[in-house]
């Protein structure tokens, strides 16, 4: 069983399509763009849930649960 995370977009670069998570237990977690399950307008203070890839410690399907505009 899978369990989801929640956290925030600490850090996006989208040029090199990838970024940084902070999980709301203070740890830091990578992704990557193909990581993502619905992509739009990402920065930094946007809340996400995630899936932490056990062999690999990233993040994977990340899901924006909001906008924060």
């Amino acid at each position: 069983m899978v369990t989801r995370e929640l956290g925030t977009i600490d850090y996006y670069d989208e040029n090199e399509g990838f970024g940084k998570i902070r999980s709301d237990i203070g740890e830091e977690v990578l992704f990557y763009e193909n990581g993502l399950i619905n992509e739009f307008n990402l920065r930094r203070g946007i809340k996400v849930s995630f899936e932490l890839h056990q062999t690999l410690s990233i993040a994977i399907n990340v899901l924006i649960l909001e906008s924060k505009d």
